[in-house]
Formats: C-alpha cells, sequence, structure tokens
C-alpha cells in the first residue's frame, strides 16, 4: 500500500500522534502510523523498514518524549537514511537532544506550542498537502521532459548560514553551520539489450577509411601538443607566477541574495493555509512568495506574532534589512516572552552592524533562557566585531559548554585563529566543526585556506572540494582550488576550475588574472592578455594584472605597450610579480 507519511511518536505523545493521523488522513494524506498499521505476526522492526521504505515524509511528533525515545532516534536515523524528508511538528518547547539534532537541524520547524491543537493540526495538514503536490508535480515534469540521454546537471542550494561568521536562529533547524546536501550526477545506463522486451539499436561498425583518418588526425593531434608542452615551459621560465588566493571570509562572503525562483502560486482562504503556505514556499527557498502569503496570514489575523516572525525570517533572508526590524518589532510587541524573536532580531541588527542593539537582544534571550548556545554564539559575533575579542572568545566557550555537539562556535573560533595567523589551533577548531557537521562547506573552505597557507596543497585541495561538493557556488573555492593544482604543476586541473569559477560568475576577477597567469605558462601569450585585459576592466586599480600584462607585451615584442603597462603598475604599487 502506498503510504504519504511515515508518523513517529514517542509513545506517551500517542494521543497527538493520533490526532495528527486523523486530521492528516480527513485530509487525503495516507499514513502509516504504529502499532495500527504493523500487520498481525509480523516483526515490529521490519514492519517500520518496510513502511519506511514506501513513505514519501516523515512526520515527526517533537517533544521532550521524543528526545528520551531511543525508537523514535532510530526512525529517524532510518529516515534520513532513506533520504526521507522530516518534517518536525513541535508541540513541547524544548531543544532536540544531541542524537536529534544531528539529523533534524536543518528542516523547518511547524510549531504547535499554544492551544487549540486542531488549528495547528490544520495547518500541518495543509503544509505537508502543498509540500506532497509540489513534489508530485516535479516528479511528473521530471519523468516527461527529460529526453537527452545525458547525466543531468548538479543540484544545489545556497549555504544556509552566512559565511565568515556564523549567527544562528532562533528556531529550531534554521540556524548553524550546515548546508544544503547536493545531489550526485546520474549517468545513463549503457548496458545493452532489450528494454520491455524491444531490442535496443546497435551503432554501426565505422567504415575502415574512418578509422585510418581518425587515426591520422590523432597522429597529428599529439605532435602538436608536445610542441605545445615543449613551447610552454621556455615561455614560463621567464615568468614569475603570482599568487592570489580569494580572500578570506569576511561577514557575508557566501551569502547572495536569493535568485527569484518559479513555484506555484497559492490562494490562501484562512489564517492556517496562509501559514501552511508560507512554510512550504519558505521550505522550497521562495522567500519572496513565503513572504507574500505571510502577508495574507496577517490580513486573517493582524495580532499573530508568528505571521510577522515568520515574515521577517523571510525579509532577512533576502537581505531587506529594514522591513525584517518592522516585522520583528511587531512580533516582540505583541509577544514579549519569545527568546526566539528577540535572538532573530538581534541578527538583523548585527548584520546591520547595529552591535550594541544586537548584544542587547542576545542578552534578552538569554535572560528568556531561550536556546542559550545560539545566543551565546551570536553575542560572540557582536562582540567580535566591536573589537572586543577576549569576550567574543568568552561567549564562543560559553555557548561551547551549553551545548558542546554546536559546530558554529567552534567554526568562529576558528576564524579568530586564523586571522591571528596561529594556522594550527585553526585548523583544529574547523576540524571540530566538521566532526559535529559533516556538510559544513564553510569550515572546509577555512581548513582548505589553512592548509592552503602552510604549503599542504594536496590537503587543501581535497577540502575545497569538499566544500565544492557540499555548496558548488563557493567561488574562491574553485580559484584557490586552481591554484594549489598550479602549485602542483598541474595547470589543466588549475584552468579547469579557474572556467568554472568565470562559467558561474562572468564578473569574477581573480578568476580571470589567475587564469591569464596559467595561460601565460601554457605559452599562450595572447589569450593572457586578453584575461588581464578583462581583470583590468573589471578593476582598474588592480597593479598586478598590469605588471603581468606587461610581461606578455613584452613576450610578443610590444615593448611600448609593456612599457606603459610597467608604468601603470608602477603607480598602483607594484613593481615586481610577486609585490
Amino acid at each position: 500500500m502506498a503510504v504519504d507519511v511515515f508518523i513517529s511518536y514517542a509513545i506517551d505523545d500517542k494521543l497527538t500522534a493520533d490526532a495528527a493521523c486523523a486530521s492528516l488522513e480527513s485530509a487525503g494524506i495516507r499514513c502509516w502510523i504504529a502499532p495500527r498499521d504493523v500487520l498481525p505476526g509480523m516483526d515490529y522492526a521490519e514492519a517500520i523498514i518496510e513502511a519506511l521504505e514506501k513513505c514519501r515524509g516523515m512526520l515527526l511528533i517533537f517533544s521532550g518524549n521524543a528526545n528520551r525515545s531511543n525508537q523514535v532516534k532510530r526512525e529517524v536515523e532510518r529516515a534520513v537514511h532513506h533520504g526521507i524528508p522530516i518534517i518536525p511538528f513541535r508541540i513541547e518547547d524544548v531543544p532536540p537532544a544531541r542524537a536529534l539534532e544531528y539529523y533534524i537541524s536543518s528542516p523547518h520547524w511547524l510549531d504547535a506550542l499554544t492551544p487549540p491543537l486542531d488549528q495547528h493540526l490544520k495547518q500541518l495538514a495543509s503544509t505537508i498537502q502543498i509540500l506532497l503536490d509540489r513534489a508530485s508535480s516535479q516528479s511528473n515534469q521530471a519523468s516527461t521532459s527529460r529526453r537527452e540521454e545525458r547525466p543531468p546537471a548538479r543540484i544545489s542550494q545556497p549555504a544556509a548560514v552566512p559565511g565568515g561568521q556564523t549567527p544562528s536562529s532562533g528556531q529550531f533547524g534554521t540556524g548553524g553551520g550546515s548546508a544544503a546536501q547536493t545531489g550526485s550526477p546520474a549517468y545513463p545506463s549503457t548496458i545493452s539489450g532489450t528494454v520491455g522486451g524491444v531490442p535496443m539499436p546497435t551503432k554501426p561498425k565505422a567504415p575502415v577509411a574512418v578509422i585510418v583518418v581518425i587515426l591520422v588526425l590523432v597522429f597529428l593531434v599529439v605532435g602538436l601538443v608536445g610542441f605545445g608542452i615543449v613551447a610552454a615551459y621556455v615561455v614560463s621560465q621567464g615568468l614569475k607566477r603570482e599568487h592570489v588566493a580569494g580572500q578570506t571570509p569576511g561577514p557575508t562572503p557566501f551569502s547572495t541574495t536569493p535568485k527569484a525562483r518559479s513555484t506555484a502560486t497559492s490562494s490562501p482562504t484562512d489564517l492556517a493555509s496562509a501559514l501552511a503556505a508560507g512554510q512550504a514556499h519558505e521550505t522550497q527557498g521562495d522567500y519572496q512568495a513565503a513572504v507574500n502569503d505571510y502577508t495574507t496570514a496577517i490580513k486573517f489575523d493582524a495580532n499573530n506574532p508568528d505571521s510577522y516572525s515568520k515574515r521577517g525570517s523571510c525579509y532577512k533572508s533576502l537581505g531587506q534589512y529594514e522591513p525584517a526590524l518592522n516585522d520583528y518589532n511587531t512580533a516582540i510587541r505583541l509577544r514579549s516572552d519569545n527568546p526566539d524573536y528577540y535572538n532573530d532580531r538581534g541578527i538583523v541588527y548585527w548584520k546591520e552592524k547595529q552591535y550594541d542593539n544586537a548584544i542587547a537582544d542576545y542578552n534578552q534571550a538569554l535572560h528568556l533562557n531561550g536556546n542559550v548556545s545560539r545566543a551565546y554564539n551570536n553575542r560572540g559575533l557582536a562582540y567580535y566585531d566591536k573589537g572586543n575579542v577576549q569576550q567574543a572568545l568568552s561567549d564562543y566557550d560559553a555557548s561551547m559548554r551549553s551545548d558542546p555537539q554546536y559546530a558554529d562556535p567552534y567554526y568562529n573560533r576558528g576564524l579568530l585563529h586564523y586571522y591571528a595567523k596561529e594556522y594550527d589551533p585553526a585548523i583544529s577548531d574547523f576540524s571540530a566543526a566538521i566532526e559535529r557537521e559533516q556538510r559544513y562547506a564553510n569550515a572546509y573552505y577555512m581548513r582548505a585556506l589553512c592548509y592552503e597557507t602552510l604549503g599542504n596543497y594536496k590537503k587543501a585541495i581535497s577540502d575545497y572540494s569538499y566544500a565544492i561538493d557540499i555548496n558548488d557556488n563557493l567561488l574562491d573555492a574553485y580559484n584557490n582550488r586552481g591554484l594549489c593544482y598550479d602549485d602542483l604543476k598541474d595547470v589543466d586541473h588549475a584552468m579547469a576550475d579557474y572556467n568554472e569559477a568565470i562559467q558561474r560568475n562572468p564578473s569574477y576577477m581573480l578568476a580571470y588574472y589567475n587564469r591569464g597567469i596559467a595561460f601565460s605558462e601554457k605559452g599562450k601569450t595572447q589569450e593572457a592578455i586578453n584575461d588581464f585585459n578583462e581583470a583590468i576592466r573589471l578593476n582598474p586599480n588592480y597593479g598586478r594584472a598590469f605588471y603581468n600584462r606587461a610581461k606578455a607585451y613584452q613576450t610578443l615584442g610590444q615593448g611600448d605597450k609593456a612599457t606603459a603597462d610597467f608604468a601603470e603598475a608602477k603607480r598602483l604599487g607594484v613593481t615586481g610579480a610577486n609585490q
């Protein structure tokens, strides 16, 4: 039997689980719930695994009881193993135990903390129905539109945390150093035979004449490549390559304004459906559509603080900080005892460089005893940006003591070590962050930067590759991995990384500059000049590009142009290749 949702719950929460099951099934969503759906005589564990393999999602009834339930932990672990999305439904205001937080730190939560429960169950049913409908729509579209026999492009989402320094949202699962997972390329089958009993066509054999022509062409190409390698070596002896790495993470090195997404529009008819539609859009990363839904929710009930808080979070994700602050202010005015609202507003103040206001909000979140590990971590960021490094370190340590499995304070302390050029302690902290959050792209990136600085290029390449696998939009990771390949004399792989960075962002100046150096090393002087031209166009004050373009002009015997570029480089403070 097909199953839409597997319901996981602790035995003490059975009444709530049964109510959720009844609400979902009344909305046409087929549920599997124990012990109702365990067949007589069937092994209980076997029934659980079989149901998980058939379901499309898991509803987790989350509470302190769930935290203590070993059965719930096993079911959640199996759901993650099978790639089943988990929807936590929080009925008690408690943080997840470490064993659960490891698996459910990234999904969005639905809260059912305030009565009546029926209202929250309606929102839950609407949210799950929207997500199931969209998943079916995407699946159908993929099955009908994929025509070419080629591997699909890798799917990726932006990192869920601001790069460089890592604040954490007050709502469980929206903060931390995690990043969305990326899919692996799937390649078409090459097995010959039949499909559905129909013989597959076979390739015709190539004529002998075609084979002879191909062999001749291969011989010529190999000869030309050999000549090119020799020429490139001769030219490269006269060129001392500059080694320019991307900038270390600043306040927001990797977080960009989300691109507009195309998702199905919604027409909510009441508060619950508006909140459900907003939650669904927000889960998909369509923050503007979620803003519209939460605005509709506010029209239905202008005194619901969660509507303002959720809309504020979407504005924050869009980088629209003024309306985000207005919404958090309203949410706090309507409910002043919610620590999450203060924590989230503190993040906006921090992004706006209003550090005293941010610290005041984090203090209030701590006073209300709301997720203290994240409040300490976030306050540490604000203290650091105010120049109070010791207080920042103290707060990171307090965050670690509050929750030793929380990755972000280790990452942020690692940044402090990196800035102080204490690379071994930095590597230790970044490694600790990765142990606690295995898909922490920024931690891999920064550890790679430490290894690169220490000259351990193979380890740096490995970590840059991990960072790219997690978030394939980290342009600095491509650029810096290319530099490491270049240091290992693997110019072709270096060029591939510079090309990828440029393809993803045609305005990424460093990739043009470093590719120009690589072209020079390969003896392709005109191509190098073209890249230096583009680097100069993107940054007219980049003296290194002028200096190396001058050397390229010298190679071509264009002395006047070389003299002019050397003079401009000197004016910009560059008189040598590595200055």
